[in-house]
């Protein structure tokens, strides 16, 4: 039986690949709407195997098959520009990567997002299939969303219908309360991709001319907002409704105008739906009062403040992406102690996770990201009006009302949905360059390409020299980039050490104020400057140099820092080889334990040193040269072919 089961999953796969390579279209709907939804994960945890990355080969070869047959269309978007300044805050982060293997893990993923991305918005354009994407998308979402609705209101929670609607139990008030996550693991996560294609179902919504689209898209807006209800995610309902004010205000006309009942619409919702109650819970944690608030809230506040921490700690490239849950320990005081974590250890703040992972340039790189989508998307709503058609138009209103929900939910969440996000991206560059084109069509002449049997211009008939200058200094930096890295390799290794500040004797009521090193905040920055002052590579090799054979350290360096959460001195030793850096560390907690105890101010430093680490491999920085050369060929490549096709135009106008 088994063996059968086999043979038709062969069969079907055979099918869906020549299925998708015959009409493109096929690949491109079925590769969003299964990873979008996540449904390619409940595929994995019910038969151990995720359809997503085969898709994604399928979709490279589709793209491939149509340049061969010269269906392949492709033009510049400033989405792209944004995508790869992303990708280079994710690069940049590694400069002070505090876990480098788990952050290569996290780019490798990442880069595999980015080609989803590229694939995706490739096409898109080809295809012209902008309008069927974003059905496909919502209406998918609608349809988990409503299972949610049925499996609380007829099925009454019962099992997770295959893991299509999923009712984890959270802990509200003191009881155990369900909550729908629908094919996600987080019910926040679930509510915030909802809330992503929630406008978007009003656009198409707006754009519908017959009644049966109106009844459609009106029962999968009423589904993604029932969706988002049974999700009980505070964020989730401020998130949703600003988004859809966004929308509105966008939109205009009517829509606009419906606002002016949106008071009365609250005032009977609010009481009648819970939700006040609801947000109600969050009032106790803005009020600085933890005592009544929700637990879950207050843990959140806690994990927050740690990666502010993280941040303040490294402010400019982070501690590496990915890096949240291997530094949490040592930031919070109190974890694993007498108040457990009972959620997942993360930022749940996707700025300050993301401050805390890369520092002021990550933060910065998203901002131009964002920022080249919403200026594509107010650049269709400029163009938009000039055409007949307002598909584009209402399409940019949705994803700008999106995108606003999601980045206002991402202030409880972390990253999460990424390629979901880069979905919208890929939407909103296709959409504007649609919108230019039906603008000023003169950009792309397809009845004289028409005429001489030739495939269309992607980038436009004249490719300047700056254009060809600027893509040839790229792939030549890149080869550069790529060849100074091979040969500078070079590793260093660091060892960070914690050395807690603590009484050395006794403590009663009478010495309990002189010895607290917290109400006395002079204390510990006094000791880690004598500490720093006194104690150099020349004193730890001296000190290594009694209990062992000498130790070469002509590359190694010490220092001596206060601890950013209190009460402590941070050491850190760098060197080239973890055996040196080993021996200073532990030469270095000797001296300075010994240093402080020789000071006899009734303290003592606590602590055992820290195995070293390594900080510094150029072993990631293949993937962004990588990236560099292949964008540089590929657009010289394309270039060459512009200037081909040129050339055969004008041998056939002189023919």
């Amino acid at each position: 039986m088994k063996d059968l089961l086999l043979v038709g999953a062969g069969l079907l796969l055979a099918a869906f690949v020549v299925l998708a390579v015959r009409f493109p279209r096929v690949s491109l709907l079925t590769l969003v709407a299964l990873d979008v939804s996540n449904i390619n994960g409940v595929i994995a945890d019910q038969v151990g195997i995720s359809p997503y990355k085969p898709q994604l080969a399928i979709a490279v070869v589709v793209v491939l098959v149509m340049v061969r047959r010269r269906m392949f269309r492709f033009r510049w978007s400033p989405v792209l520009l944004g995508t790869m300044v992303l990708f280079a805050g994710f690069c940049v982060s590694f400069v002070a990567a505090a876990d480098p293997v788990t952050s290569q893990d996290v780019l490798l993923g990442q880069a595999r997002d980015m080609l989803y991305f590229v694939v995706v918005y490739a096409l898109l354009l080809s295809t012209d299939q902008i309008k069927a994407v974003v059905s496909v998308a919502v209406f998918v979402l609608a349809g988990l969303a409503g299972l949610t609705v049925i499996h609380e209101f007829l099925l009454h929670n019962s099992g997770s219908l295959y893991g299509l609607s999923r009712v984890p139990l959270v802990q509200e008030g003191g009881a155990l309360t369900p909550r729908h996550a629908g094919t996600s693991s987080d019910v926040n996560f679930w509510a915030r991709l909802l809330i992503l294609f929630t406008p978007l179902s009003l656009s198409l919504l707006a754009i519908s001319r017959s009644w049966r689209d109106r009844v459609l898209w009106g029962g999968c807006f009423l589904a993604l907002l029932l969706g988002v209800y049974l999700t009980q995610s505070r964020g989730g309902f401020i998130a949703l409704f600003v988004g859809l004010v966004v929308w509105a205000l966008l939109a205009g006309g009517h829509y606009r105008k419906s606002l002016l009942y949106l008071p009365i619409a609250l005032i009977v919702l609010v009481p009648l739906t819970g939700i006040g109650s609801r947000l109600g819970t969050l009032s106790a944690i803005v009020s600085g009062s933890t005592n009544t608030a929700d637990p879950s809230v207050v843990t959140r506040k806690r994990f927050q403040l740690d990666a502010w921490n993280m941040f303040l700690d490294s402010p400019i490239t982070g501690h590496g992406i990915g890096s949240y849950g291997t530094l949490f320990p040592r930031y919070d005081r109190v974890a694993n102690f007498y108040e457990p974590v009972t959620i997942v250890v993360a930022a749940h703040n996707f700025y300050l996770e993301q401050a805390a992972d890369g520092g002021i340039i990550l933060l910065l790189c998203w901002a131009f990201f964002f920022g080249s989508v919403v200026f594509v998307c107010l650049r269709t709503l400029i163009r938009a009006p000039r055409a007949s058609d307002h598909t584009d138009r209402f399409l940019a209103v949705g994803i700008l009302g999106g995108l606003t929900g999601w980045l206002i939910a991402s202030v409880f969440l972390h990253l999460s949905d990424f390629r979901a996000l880069l979905v919208i991206a890929a939407i909103a560059a296709a959409v504007d360059v649609r919108s230019r084109t039906a603008a000023d069509p003169s950009t792309v002449d397809e009845a004289a390409d028409e005429a001489a049997d030739l495939p269309l211009d992607p980038l436009g008939r004249r490719p300047s020299r700056a254009l060809v200058a600027g893509l040839a200094s790229v792939a030549a930096l890149g080869l550069v980039g790529l060849t100074v890295v091979i040969a500078t390799e070079n590793t260093a290794y660091t060892s960070s050490t914690t050395l807690g500040v603590a009484p050395s004797g006794a403590v009663n009521g009478a010495n309990a104020y002189g010895l607290d090193v917290v109400s006395r905040g002079l204390i510990v920055p006094t000791i880690t400057e004598v500490l720093d002052r006194s104690i150099g590579v020349g004193e730890l090799q001296e000190q290594a140099g009694r209990f062992q054979n000498s130790v070469e350290a002509t590359d190694a360096s010490v220092s001596f820092a206060e601890s950013r959460l209190g009460g402590a001195v941070v050491v850190t030793v760098t060197a080239d080889q973890p055996s040196t850096v080993a021996a200073l560390t532990t030469a270095a907690v000797t001296l300075s334990k010994a240093q402080v105890a020789n000071l006899q101010m009734g303290y003592e430093l606590t602590g055992d040193p820290v195995d070293p680490q390594t900080i510094s491999t150029p072993a990631w920085w293949w993937m962004p040269t990588l990236t560099v050369i292949t964008v540089g060929f590929a657009g010289l490549a394309i270039v060459a072919d512009r200037r081909r096709i040129s050339w055969a135009h004008s041998t056939v106008d002189l023919g």
